[in-house]
């Protein structure tokens, strides 16, 4: 591992193997030859050619890493997505999905397309769509928003009514 990547991605702790992810990432790293740290879950047999990866890394250098990272990109998972944007990143989402065994339920998929809905968060499903976003310039969440816990949960709880 080096010191500062320009991409930092992350699958999450969820326990199924999110492969396609850590592909479409790769395949992406690849084709921009941007640094890049995937941390993988350690779960599945897909090893990273154009990036490194690691299993795990502990909440204090996951948030050192989402600093330092031109693009984060993650899944779709409310703390790791929160996260980015509280640290004024904009992240770029891979929804995990249930018909390719990649999660339990569609909910990821859902809570993607709303987020992005509120300017929190890029929603991408290909390789070129990611390629595509490393090719514009690093994105912010829009000044003045205001993301907290609470405020998450109020929206949270709004988009499951």
């Amino acid at each position: 591992m080096q010191g500062r990547y320009s991409i930092f991605a992350s699958v999450g702790n969820a326990t199924q193997p999110f492969e396609r992810f850590l592909r479409i990432v790769d395949e992406a790293a690849g084709q921009t030859g941007r640094t890049a740290l995937i941390q993988t879950g350690g779960r599945g047999a897909f090893q990273p050619s154009h990036a490194d990866a690691v299993d795990f890394v502990t909440r204090e250098r996951f948030e050192e890493l989402l600093r330092e990272a031109d693009y984060v990109v993650t899944h779709a998972g409310v703390g790791s997505v929160m996260s980015a944007v509280r640290l004024g990143k904009l992240p770029i989402v891979v929804a995990r999905r249930k018909g390719l065994g990649e999660h339990v339920n569609d909910h990821q998929l859902e809570l993607a397309h709303e987020l992005s809905s509120l300017g929190w968060c890029r929603v991408v499903v290909t390789p070129d769509e990611l390629v595509a976003c490393f090719q514009q310039p690093p994105a912010a969440v829009a000044p003045g928003e205001q993301i907290s816990n609470q405020r998450m949960r109020e929206l949270v709880s709004d988009f499951i009514r």
